[in-house]
């Protein structure tokens, strides 16, 4: 009985540690890939902010087209 039970409780704390290790792997994997998202976000964050600004540019260039197109127009 004491020998089964040895085999048991040994048995139990092998699956734990093994279940830990698994934890921990996913873990690292999990903060890896998030690590790696953030890097491609803060890009594309960055990307946009600049063509944001670059399409405002593009309309202030627009409306002062179409103002000297009209003062044209008048002459």
């Amino acid at each position: 009985m004491k020998a089964k039970e040895e085999y048991e409780s040994s048995t139990v704390i092998s699956n734990f540690s093994i279940n830990v290790e698994n934890y921990i792997e996913a873990f690292k994997k999990t903060h890896e890939e998030a690590n790696r998202l953030d890097l491609i976000n803060n890009r594309l964050k960055a990307l946009n902010n600049w063509m944001e600004n670059r399409v405002k540019t593009l309309e202030e260039e627009l409306e002062n087209s179409r103002n000297d197109f009209k003062t044209l127009e008048l002459i």
